[in-house]
């Protein structure tokens, strides 16, 4: 088919001057966007610490389609309020799941510029916020930032736990869906002598399951979209999920960990983050193999039939798909010093993990 998923792969101008996780102000206004160092922290680590208790999120608080967000904001790992910096959310996802830099890179970066405010470097992990204002000449059109809870760009149809936006809530958990994933785990998932017989998430439960959930929005959504970059994404969150809520002392999800991080956003009792850090191409190689029992062309429902791409002969199809048709063109205008530096520098950071070279937004304004 693709032979590999890597042929797809893959999440106030007034602050102070002080550095804010590397961020500071600039002199042409807005806030300098900076990529940290690599972390060589290696070692299970126990999360959350003392210093990261749970605490339920207020009214005015974001969340939004991502549990593994809405957990490290719960848990302080990234800002309770859901307002994140490109270097708040690299920081979180290390601290929180060992995430390697370039995998959260490419996440923040290509989500900072397709649903936040790259000039001031913030970015809602649920829906518009009064802090997030319209970036500057309202290049991306004349509403706010969506945030990563608006539809298309970032979040897609075929989601294990949100419906399709054609067809209900694709915000917030739904459980009949996340019962179809229990079901799955009852059927195709291991034993285990803490938590009991098919109580682990293996490779046959996402397998199945995530083609199932393909099944099910082909079949409910006259107008799915299931492109190159949406494969990508959703068979990479599976992988997510596989790998990164595993229980770093053995390696195994458990459906208690699982339920605790989907159903209650907080991480389970006694759970460790990975000792070593989950790269692009681990996350990448692990997708492939979710993919391959069950291939899928990249494509959308047109008039509820399935109509398959045309064959993309580009460098990395999903890298395409992301730049070329998610990400609008207006960004190649922006004239401020400090938001076109950016600019650039996010949209090396979302190539860098590709191999590709960097290409220039080409998508549609106000998307």
């Amino acid at each position: 088919m693709f032979g590999t998923l890597k042929a797809f792969a893959f999440i106030a101008a007034s602050l102070s001057a002080t550095v804010v996780l590397g961020a500071a102000t600039s002199s042409a206004g807005g806030v300098i966007i900076t990529l940290p160092p690599r972390s060589t922290d290696v070692g299970i680590k126990k999360v959350p610490d003392a210093a990261h208790p749970y605490i339920a999120p207020g009214p005015n608080d974001q969340r939004g389609p991502c549990p593994a967000l809405n957990t490290l904001a719960n848990h302080g790992y990234i800002p309770r309020n859901g307002i994140a910096s490109f270097e708040e959310i690299l920081a979180g996802t290390r601290e929180g799941f060992n995430m390697d830099r370039d995998l959260a890179g490419f996440l923040a970066g290509f989500s900072m510029m397709a649903r936040g405010n790259a000039y001031l470097n913030k970015l809602s992990i649920g829906s518009v916020s009064p802090q997030i204002p319209v970036v500057p000449g309202a290049i991306d059109g004349p509403a706010p930032p969506g945030g990563i809870a608006k539809h298309d760009r970032f979040e897609g149809d075929v989601s294990m736990t949100r419906q399709d936006f054609n067809n209900g809530d694709d915000v917030h958990f739904q459980i009949d869906l996340f019962d179809e994933f229990l079901s799955a785990i009852a059927e195709f998932g291991d034993d285990d002598p803490v938590h009991g017989p098919a109580s682990i998430v293996n490779m046959k439960v996402m397998q199945e399951f995530k083609f199932q959930r393909f099944q099910e929005a082909q079949a409910a959504d006259a107008t799915v979209s299931f492109h190159s970059s949406r494969i990508a994404s959703s068979y990479n969150e599976a992988a997510f999920i596989l790998t990164f809520f595993a229980n770093g002392t053995d390696g195994l999800l458990s459906k208690q960990a699982l339920t605790s991080i989907f159903q209650n956003q907080t991480f389970a009792p006694n759970w460790f983050r990975r000792s070593s850090p989950g790269t692009f191409d681990f996350i990448v190689d692990t997708a492939a193999e979710i993919l391959a029992p069950h291939t899928i062309q990249p494509g959308a429902n047109v008039n509820g039939v399935y109509v398959v791409d045309p064959p993309n002969n580009d460098c990395n199809a999903a890298y395409s798909d992301f730049v070329l048709n998610n990400l609008p063109h207006t960004l190649n205008n922006v004239t401020n010093p400090t938001f076109k530096k950016n600019i650039q520098t996010l949209l090396s950071i979302v190539a860098t993990p590709f191999g590709c070279p960097e290409l220039l937004p080409a998508g549609p304004v106000g998307q």
